[in-house]
């Protein structure tokens, strides 16, 4: 269920054709808004745009892109503008998952896939968008990093994982601090186990220690997020409503960042 209006707003949402994302995505059109579909995955993509543009006419744009590639982040901000005119929000979605490796048995190239696309990726379109924000008329905007539990705790996944979400709360804050005086600021939500294609993906490669913990405490454990309450958390941290939230790191995760 939306919470604010959009209309007339222009938000890009990357990871924005799966899980999270296409909540999040579907949440800003039903608020209003034009959105830019981002993903990697050809099929998704096209899957998730066709189902939203019959609902959205005219008010969605499809691109596939490969976030850690500067020069095709470059080009997906010139045809986001070229499209709609200018961007007002930013959601940094897109992440991945490691195999729940400690430092002592996590191979560099898992290392450099995850830094690069939840820590460096979120750094390349964040700064074009400032950028895009900063030259805009009226100037100014909104940028949202889907952080984790793993931004704040040692234990929710691996080294790789828990250390690209905790750099993740350093862009955050230092975005925030830097642009909040022209009219930009920037948050981050920190979900818990949400039953997306990300989760699927951490739950194939957990290694048996990892099932070992989940088993134990199980019975302790919260309930998975519902994707419609963590998008409708975005669009109130991106709004007016939300505006006196800069730097703000808000748990939406039923209880998870206490357990």
């Amino acid at each position: 269920m939306a919470t604010a209006s959009y209309k007339g707003k222009t938000v890009l949402v990357t990871g924005g054709a799966g899980g999270l994302g296409k909540a999040i995505s579907t949440s800003f059109l039903e608020a209003g808004a034009n959105v830019v579909l981002i993903d990697v995955n050809q099929e998704r993509l096209t899957a998730c745009a066709d189902e939203l543009s019959a609902a959205h006419s005219n008010r969605v744009l499809a691109l596939k892109v490969n976030i850690t590639d500067e020069a095709a982040v470059e080009k997906m901000m010139k045809d986001t503008v070229s499209k709609f005119g200018r961007l007002d929000v930013l959601v940094n979605n897109a992440g991945i998952m490691d195999h729940f490796d400690p430092v002592g048995e996590l191979s560099k190239s898992l290392w450099d896939r995850v830094i690069a696309v939840n820590l460096t990726a979120p750094m390349l379109t964040s700064k074009l968008a400032v950028n895009q924000m900063l030259s805009q008329e009226p100037a100014g905007g909104a940028i949202l990093n889907v952080a984790s539990t793993a931004s704040v705790k040692g234990f929710p996944a691996g080294a790789a994982y828990t250390a690209s979400k905790h750099g993740i709360i350093g862009l955050t804050k230092n975005t925030a601090v830097f642009y909040s005086k022209k009219n930009i600021r920037c948050n981050a939500i920190l979900p818990g186990p949400m039953q997306t294609n990300v989760a699927d993906a951490f739950a194939d490669g957990m290694n048996k220690e990892g099932y070992a913990l989940m088993e134990k405490t199980s019975a302790y454990e919260p309930g998975a997020c519902e994707l419609s309450k963590v998008a409708s958390a975005v669009l109130y941290l991106c709004s007016e409503a939300g505006s006196a939230c800069n730097g703000a790191c808000l748990p939406v995760d039923n209880g998870w960042a206490a357990f």
